[in-house]
């Protein structure tokens, strides 16, 4: 009981509603603040304050048209509440007794225009003018009034404008959640039925979890130096690899263990576990400075990510339509670039505001946030309508698939193993030999392509330090600031890449773009090597980060998320992708394990020729054990 009385009220939550307000008061706190401060710096964060109050006001109407007319006459009012204030400043010095008088005489002529339910924010914009007048008795008293009632218009404006674009969007919405009804009421297979809302919002929540991967992975990036410039200066390479390792060693368990428990026990109870396990280890490892128990913390946090990857497919690949099927998992992947991209120049832009402390470990509470906003969309979130029929439960099944996608829509059965099939093939699994290659297919070249992107991706800090990229001197905060600023950049490419991996992914000749994703990304690599070897100009380097960055992500990075979901069937797919997934990390924690130890035994030649070397084994690995594709995917095949 007391959990359905908690999740209902959970549920009344709405993350894009308050993410949405945010972004307005951001807004309108970034207006007042330069709109102001260029004309009077003094006073400006009182300007700050009256545009966000004024925003606010506004945001309380239910819709766009209700709140127009309210919000002009609140600009009325504010220009008779300035103008009442510029009056009496330019006669009388600040009082207490005089701003109450203007205040009564405000309000007085806001009831006789009748407007006076609307005056709420002129009244509060008259207080700040006089009261500024009082702190900064300097100020022109005309100036004073302009900017108040500025600052406010600004807010009223901004709350406007952000009501108009969410009643365009609802509609929109709308209309997304009824396309290709038929006027017959006949119902749709969820497989050939075109995109509607509910599978983008599907994809949508279940790419947080690769989004908050790719952002934890950035983080531990930028957490090591910092540590080693603030608190922890006799960092080993030793432990730096094991800082930098746990988180994955904690996805890779989570995704198996996860994973196997997802095909007996149902998705959806597992995918609301795994983001509350996130925010545990993040809050955890915010308040803690210690060497070991940090390791600990990135070990929670990775196991409830591993959870994570372990499922998202598993939802995607099992309720788009055909068509988009492969698009949309990619589409889910490619999220963990916009983690890497987003964390990395928020990153930036707290160091470069840094005040000289040593609580690199608030940085965590970023991931808490992420964690958040996985738990408040997870609880709306359903069972898998798949594994639901797979084991019998139709009812729920179809219940499952209408809350996801509408009443008209049926699952099609049709494609998906009855429930006695699932227990037979329990009963009979598939050959040792075929199973084994099937884990080599996906698991290996995984392995290879994680050893690349966590690898260099989480030292690409320490990387950019090392190959002389970076500004300041070495071990400051300066040099670790500059060195994560060229990070946020280099870091684009990886977004920009998963794009041009998008748009191959229609040729579906995924075994190709996966062999030609390891060979071009190796050469990015030898250019890179040359660059530093040869002490070329810096852009050389700069353009071997790039292509590296564009054919790893546009290649490997991509296809290894989507390649487990085609070769293991429906009863097996959970544990199959799980398994894949662990590979992948088992690579990558090879990757940041040995990467301190490299650079220490041999320098950035001995890092860069190991990289070079595991991509083209991830090409040779795809190219070898391909038979396991089914054969209208093979590696030459066309559409």
């Amino acid at each position: 009981m007391f959990y359905g009385t908690l999740r209902r009220a959970i549920s009344r939550i709405e993350p894009l509603t308050i993410t949405l307000s945010c972004v307005g008061i951001l807004v309108a706190y970034y207006i007042g603040i330069y709109a102001t401060g260029a004309i009077h710096s003094p006073s400006r964060w009182l300007g700050a304050a009256l545009a966000c109050t004024s925003f606010v006001t506004v945001m309380q109407a239910p819709d766009y048209k209700t709140s127009l007319r309210p919000s002009m006459m609140r600009i009325v009012g504010t220009f008779v509440g300035a103008l009442i204030a510029y009056i009496y400043l330019r006669m009388f010095h600040f009082s207490v007794v005089g701003m109450i008088l203007t205040v009564f005489l405000l309000e007085a002529l806001c009831m006789f225009l009748g407007i006076y339910k609307e005056s709420r924010i002129a009244t509060i914009t008259l207080i700040i003018i006089m009261l500024v007048s009082h702190m900064f008795s300097e100020e022109n008293p005309a100036l004073n009034c302009v900017l108040r009632f500025s600052e406010s218009a600004v807010g009223v404006g901004v709350g406007l404008a952000l009501r108009w674009l969410v009643e365009r969007w609802t509609k929109f919405r709308e209309h997304l959640m009824h396309r290709g009804r038929k006027e017959d009421g006949e119902h749709l297979s969820h497989e050939t039925m075109p995109m509607r809302w509910g599978h983008y919002r599907i994809v949508a929540i279940t790419s947080l979890g690769q989004l908050t991967g790719g952002a934890l992975s950035t983080l531990v990036g930028v957490v090591i130096p910092l540590m080693q410039a603030l608190t922890h200066r006799t960092l080993s390479p030793l432990n730096q690899g094991l800082v930098a390792s746990m988180s994955l060693v904690g996805i890779m368990f989570g995704s198996v263990i996860i994973g196997s428990w997802s095909d007996r026990r149902g998705y959806l109870p597992l995918f609301r576990l795994s983001p509350i396990i996130i925010f545990i280890g993040a809050v955890a490892a915010s308040f803690t400075s210690s060497l070991g128990l940090l390791i600990f913390w990135l070990f929670v946090m990775g196991f409830g990510v591993g959870g994570g990857y372990s499922l998202d497919s598993d939802y995607i690949s099992e309720l788009m339509p055909n068509r988009y099927k492969e698009l949309m998992v990619g589409v889910a992947k490619a999220a963990s670039s916009l983690g890497n991209i987003a964390m990395a120049f928020v990153c930036y832009y707290i160091l470069s505001h840094w005040q000289g402390n040593d609580s690199w470990n608030g940085l965590f509470l970023l991931v808490a946030i992420l964690a958040v906003v996985m738990i408040l969309y997870s609880i709306r979130f359903t069972q898998s309508p798949q594994w639901l029929f797979a084991r019998g439960r139709v009812q729920e099944a179809e219940d499952a698939l209408h809350q996801l996608l509408g009443e008209d829509v049926d699952l099609a059965v049709a494609s998906n193993p009855t429930p006695e099939e699932c227990v037979q093939q329990a009963k009979t699994p598939s050959s040792t030999a075929t199973q084994l290659r099937r884990a080599i297919f996906s698991g290996m070249p995984w392995a290879c392509e994680g050893f690349g992107v966590y690898g260099m991706g989480v030292f690409l800090p320490l990387m950019v330090m090392r190959l002389g990229l970076g500004e300041g001197a070495q071990g400051t905060l300066e040099h670790v600031s500059s060195s994560v600023e060229i990070t946020s950049y280099i870091n684009l490419f990886v977004g920009m890449g998963f794009l041009l991996g998008l748009i191959l992914l229609g040729r579906k000749r995924y075994v190709a773009q996966q062999i030609g994703g390891f060979v071009l990304s190796a050469l990015g690599i030898g250019v890179l090597a040359l660059g530093y070897m040869l002490h070329l100009a810096h852009w050389v380097m700069i353009v071997g980060f790039i292509i590296y960055n564009i054919f790893l992500n546009a290649g490997p990075h991509l296809i290894t998320f989507i390649l487990p979901s085609k070769i293991y069937p429906v009863c097996e797919r959970g544990e199959g992708a799980g398994i894949a997934a662990a590979f992948g990390k088992a690579g990558a924690v090879m990757g940041v394990f040995l990467m301190p130890l490299m650079m220490g035994w041999g320098g950035m030649e001995l890092v860069l020729g190991v990289e070079m070397g595991v991509l083209l084994l991830g090409a040779v690995v795809t190219a070898l054990f391909s038979d396991v594709m089914p054969r209208e995917e093979g590696v030459f095949n066309q559409r």
